[in-house]
This record gives C-alpha cells, sequence and structure tokens, in this order.
C-alpha cells in the first residue's frame, strides 16, 4: 500500500498533465496502481483481514501434549482430532502455522568432516552423465567415480549400464587408474553391489563384489542407510565432474565415431592435467604432489584380474595377491592345527 502523501502527490501531478505511465515510471509502481490511486478521492485501503480462529487454553495444551509425544504428528491428525474432541472450528492452514511454531525443535545429527589416513579409503559412485554421441548416434552415458581419501586423485570410467558385471569391470578401471587399492573402499548401498541387508541393517555383499575386492586386496565397506553423506569425497568430485569435466570436454575436437574409450582417455587426460594441479581447499595441498605420496601405499593391481575384467583372460582359478590384507581364514586358506605338545616342545 502506497502512503497518503503519494496518493497526494500522484493526484498532483496527475491534475497537471503527467500521464499514468509516466506517474508509474516515475514512483516505480505498476500503472494499474499509479490509475488506482489518481482516480480515487481517499486514499485506498486494504480491508482487514479476518483473523483465523485461536486457539483455546485446552486445544493449545492438547496440541503441546501431542507434539511432545510424536515431534512428528502431522497437523492434519491435530486438525481431526481438534474438531472432534475440541470443537475447533479454525481453518487447517491456520493450524498448521501454529504447529510450525509450537514443533519441537529436533536436532539434526551434525555431519562430520573427517580425513584418512594414506592408504586407507577410497570411495566411489555412479555419476549420470547425460546422452553423448557414441559411434553413429548417441547414448546416455554413465560415469563410475573413484577418489583416494587422502590424496584426493580420481579416477573416472564411462559405460552404457550401471549392471554388477559393468560396475565391478570399472571399479577394477578405477583402481588400476589411481595407482592400486586402499584398505577399505566405500560406497553406496548400491544393488549391484549388494545382496540385502541384514536385521540389523548390517549389508550383504554381494559374491562377485567380495571376490572382486578380496583380489584387489581391499575391504568393502557401505554407507549407512539414508546417510549417503558419509561418502562426501565422491559425492564433490561428482560434482566437479559434471561441472568443470563435461564442460571442459564440451570443448575438445570430437572424433567422428567416439566410443567409451576415447572418453575414458578424455577423463583421464582431466584428471591428470586439471584435478592433479589443483590445490584442495581442504587439505591445502597440491593433489597430484598427495598422490604421489600415497601411491607406494596402494596395493597394486594383478595384471591378470584387469585382463579378465575386459575379458582377455579366461584362465582359472585367478589367485590372490601376495600382497592383499587378508587374514588365511578370511581368504579361505586351510591352517594345520598342531597339537600343544609341539608348541612346549618348541619353547623348551
Amino acid at each position: 500500500m502506497q502512503s497518503e502523501e503519494t496518493w497526494m502527490e500522484l493526484h498532483a501531478l496527475h491534475r497537471h498533465g503527467w500521464s499514468i505511465a509516466d506517474l508509474a515510471r516515475e514512483f516505480g509502481i505498476n500503472w494499474r496502481t499509479a490509475k488506482k490511486y489518481v482516480t480515487e478521492q481517499e486514499v485506498p485501503r486494504y480491508r482487514p483481514r479476518v483473523r483465523p480462529a485461536e486457539l483455546t487454553a485446552a486445544q493449545l495444551a492438547h496440541v503441546e501434549r501431542r507434539l511432545t509425544a510424536c515431534p512428528d504428528l502431522r497437523a492434519t491428525v491435530l486438525l481431526r482430532e481438534l474438531a472432534e474432541g475440541y470443537g475447533y472450528a479454525g481453518s487447517y492452514g491456520s493450524l498448521r502455522r501454529r504447529v510450525v511454531v509450537l514443533r519441537p525443535a529436533t536436532a539434526a545429527e551434525p555431519i562430520l568432516r573427517f580425513e584418512t589416513d594414506p592408504g586407507e579409503q577410497t570411495q566411489g559412485d555412479w555419476a549420470d552423465v547425460g546422452t553423448w554421441p557414441l559411434g553413429d548416434a548417441t547414448a546416455p552415458l554413465f560415469a563410475f567415480v573413484a577418489i583416494l581419501g587422502c590424496s584426493r586423485m580420481v579416477g573416472i570410467r564411462f559405460a552404457l549400464d550401471k549392471t554388477r558385471p559393468t560396475t565391478l569391470r570399472n571399479i577394477v578401471r578405477c583402481v588400476d587408474d589411481l595407482g592400486g587399492a586402499t584398505a577399505d573402499f566405500l560406497h553406496d548401498r548400491d544393488t549391484a553391489l549388494m545382496a540385502g541387508s541384514r536385521a540389523d541393517g548390517a549389508p550383504i555383499f554381494a559374491p562377485e563384489w567380495l571376490d572382486v575386492a578380496a583380489l584387489l586386496g581391499t575391504r568393502p565397506r557401505a554407507c549407512r542407510p539414508y546417510r549417503a553423506q558419509t561418502k562426501g569425497k565422491v559425492e564433490r568430485v561428482i560434482r566437479e565432474v559434471k561441472h568443470d569435466f563435461l564442460a571442459w570436454l564440451t570443448g575438445q575436437v570430437l572424433p567422428e565415431h567416439p566410443t567409451l574409450a576415447w572418453y575414458d582417455a578424455q577423463a583421464r587426460a582431466w584428471a591428470l592435467g586439471v584435478q592433479a594441479k589443483r590445490r584442495h581447499r581442504t587439505t591445502g595441498r597440491i593433489v597430484g604432489e598427495a598422490w604421489e605420496q600415497e601411491r607406494p601405499l596402494l596395493v597394486p593391481v594383478s595384471g591378470r584380474l584387469v585382463a579378465r575384467m575386459e575379458g582377455a583372460d579366461t584362465l582359472v582359478p585367478l589367485p590372490a595377491p601376495a600382497t592383499a590384507r587378508r587374514t588365511p581364514a578370511a581368504a579361505g586358506e586351510t591352517v594345520e592345527v598342531r597339537p600343544l605338545a609341539v608348541y612346549a616342545e618348541l619353547a623348551r
């Protein structure tokens, strides 16, 4: 609403020949508002709003009691209870505005940022990167992104689907690009890597993923349910892939028939030429320099495992690498049980 002084000025200027459009531009108001003010003989005033129905003491006590017992209780349930038991005649919108104020504040679980030691953790996840030229046509592409938790070095591999075989193949590729496996590999609760979960929420990993992880020398780790922030490092770098790498890719000269291998090569060039040269804001270190310090602590990927995932090696069985961080029992090896007398003889 404009002030009484504005109404008087508009009236005076309009009598001196100012048009409605000129008045609207001069006062920065809509021309309909300017026309209304110069034609009204009194200052236009809004009608008083109808005050919403107030809660009685009994109704207020009921709302507070119910919200204390059940902080997530919906306003629609409260409206029904108040109307049936306490004669509330107000609207839902009026009650909802009061419930917002009266509802107890629940403290959100804090998101803690933590750093991992070199060689301790890799985080991985899929990213949908949109539709891109592929061969003679276009196709929706997906990128599996893996990042070393300490140095923040990135590995990216493209695919046409996110099935279990494709996921395992791209994990091995990314781990090989990063220079080896860390002690843990953290991922979300992807059905490609998990067969389900127990009653307590603990993950049940897919047997194929357990086999590949054992050959890599890493331990699978799954995020807690509804707690994807646990792998915030890979979530952050996925945003960089979408906003930086893909934007950079649009400026490159595409071959006549692009292939997945070409996209992989471009991602590798971006990781080494752009990502590795950045100074990370959290660690304060150059990513490439930190990566060089972390690489000696990684478990190298077996060439036969890479060949097998690419379908070039069909020999069986494939032995686990000697450097894998597994106990004999975890590896499925047989441990000889000796009588105590043997150890007593050795102790003499």
